[in-house]
């Protein structure tokens, strides 16, 4: 107890208040400076090597076209027709259009 009386004579409340004052304006500025440089690196070009390559289209495959004229595979059609199109935008950069639609066993 009186190793802390002794430790407490030694430094004033001005002198404590000061010292917090100055660790705070260093945490601050540390903070400030971390927000520089990750708005920085927004800046920065990267190279970004699956936009660059042009990947190929996998051609459909090779199955025989069943007919069938109801209202009910029409629509399974154009679904399908809507879905391979969403698909192939993603792999393509441009315009797609879907040629022909097949059922596949």
């Amino acid at each position: 107890m009186n190793t802390l009386i002794i430790i407490l004579e030694k430094y004033s409340i001005g002198e404590g208040v000061i010292v917090s004052l100055f660790s705070m304006l260093i945490v601050f500025l540390l903070l400030l400076l971390l927000s520089i440089i990750i708005t920085l690196l927004k800046f920065i070009p990267f190279q970004d090597r699956d936009k660059n390559a042009k990947k190929p289209v996998a051609a459909g495959a090779q199955n025989h076209a069943v007919a069938i004229s109801s209202t009910e595979d029409e629509e399974e059609r154009l679904v399908a027709m809507l879905t391979a199109s969403c698909l192939a935008k993603n792999e393509i950069d441009g315009d797609v259009k879907v040629v022909s639609v097949e059922r596949t066993k």
